[in-house]
Formats: C-alpha cells, structure tokens, sequence
C-alpha cells in the first residue's frame, strides 16, 4: 500500500525534471570547475557564476518538494530556497564529521585489531575492521540525509507555519521509511560504483560507449531511487496514520 502510494507520485514530469535537471547542474558545475580565475574580471565571472549555479539548484528542489507536497499558502520562492540552503549547508557541516571519522578509520582499526582478542583478530583483522567502518559511516551519512529531508520538504511547502515540526516528524515513525533511505541510498551508491568500475575488454571506441552507458543507467538509477524516496516521503507527511 505504502510503496504503491509512492510509485503513484512518480510521474512523468517529476523524474523528468530531475533526471534532466540535476544533469544540466552536474554538466555546469564540471564546466564551473574549468574556469580560469587568472584576472580579476574571470575571478568575478567565476564566482557569479557559481552564485547562479547554487540559485539553479535550490530553486531546482524548491519547485519539486512543492509540487510533490501542495500548499494552499507556501512561503515565498526565495523564503524556501533560502530555507533550503540553510538545510543544505547543515548537511554539508555533518557530512564533515562523517568525513573526520572516516580519516581515522585505520588508526581505528589498528587500534581495535591490537586489543581485541586473538580469536577476534583472526576472523575479523585490520581490513574487515576498516571495512564494517565504512559501512557504519555509509549508514550513518543516508541516515542523517533521512533526518533532514521531510523537514526541508515540509518547510519549502509550508515554511514555519503552526504544527510544522510534527507534520515532518510523521516519516519519523515508520521504519519502512528508514528502511527505504538505507536501502535506496546504499543501493544506489553500491550500483554506481560497480557499474563505474566494470571495465569490458573492448577497444578504445568500445570502452568509451562503454563508459557513456554504464553512467547513464547508474545516474537513471540513482534518479528513479531518489524520486521514489520522495514519494514514498510525502506520502508520510501527507497521511497522519500509525506506524506500518
């Protein structure tokens, strides 16, 4: 019932605009990176430029949360994308944290291999120990992005309007929506990099096509998990019922 409520939102228009959407921000953000900033006038390019592209892409998310979760009285365009940003640079800083422990993942393990047991260190040893760090890193990073998004949704649709927090906290309660973070964000991530990795034995051209095609079914992928991680979202937000 849930996941059909969910597929039910993933129309045309939606995946659409953020499979082409989201392409266009990554081809001009690649394009941003190559801009020289020798002169003064290039540094000032530069950084309009990535000040445009930043507004694309709020203004890119703003517009699908709003269309997903409707409002007879939204807040404003730049309310919410003001809103949005402010999310996302909390994001940003607790993926720093993420990333602080992940750079001592071998001392870590080094440390854990050294005091644990004998029997402990012959099944599990350095590698396995760096390894379950990075899958608890893993779970940690789409748990946290899962924390954020009905919040960020709520508000771009509603802003900080009377029982808005409870309204965002209705995902909260149902393990089926943590469930779905974890396995669409580790899913997703895991099917890129091995599609990324796989190399066919071809020639140049070959390889190439290769490449091209693989990246596109990975980013489809991601697109189509992503969406349905949305519908599945607002459909919490939007239903006040008990905890599946």
């Amino acid at each position: 019932m849930m996941q059909a409520s969910a597929f039910s939102r993933l129309k045309g228009r939606i995946f659409l605009g953020q499979w082409v959407g989201n392409l266009l921000l990554l081809l001009l953000a690649a394009g941003w990176l190559q801009l020289p900033d020798v002169h003064t006038w290039q540094f000032a390019f530069s950084m309009l430029s990535g000040a445009l592209l930043v507004v694309a892409f709020l203004w890119l998310y703003v517009a699908t949360f709003r269309h997903l979760r409707r409002s007879t009285a939204p807040p404003p365009r730049w309310l919410g994308g003001l809103l949005l940003g402010i999310f996302v640079a909390v994001w940003l800083l607790l993926l720093q944290s993420i990333a602080a422990g992940r750079a001592h993942e071998s001392l870590v393990a080094g440390y854990l291999n050294a005091q644990s047991p004998s029997w402990v260190g012959y099944h599990l040893g350095y590698s396995k120990l760096v390894a379950w760090q990075e899958r608890i890193y893993d779970c940690i990073h789409w748990l946290l992005a899962g924390l954020l998004l009905p919040i960020a949704i709520e508000t771009c649709a509603f802003g900080f309007g009377p029982g808005w927090l409870r309204r965002a906290a209705r995902a909260y309660r149902h393990w089926l929506y943590w469930l779905a973070v974890l396995v669409c964000g580790l899913g997703g991530s895991a099917i890129t990099w091995a599609l990324a990795e796989w190399t066919p034995a071809a020639v140049l051209a070959g390889q190439t096509l290769s490449v091209v095609l693989r990246l596109g079914v990975a980013y489809t992928v991601d697109i189509l998990l992503w969406c349905f991680v949305l519908g599945l979202t607002v459909h919490y937000l939007e239903t006040p019922s008990k905890p599946a």
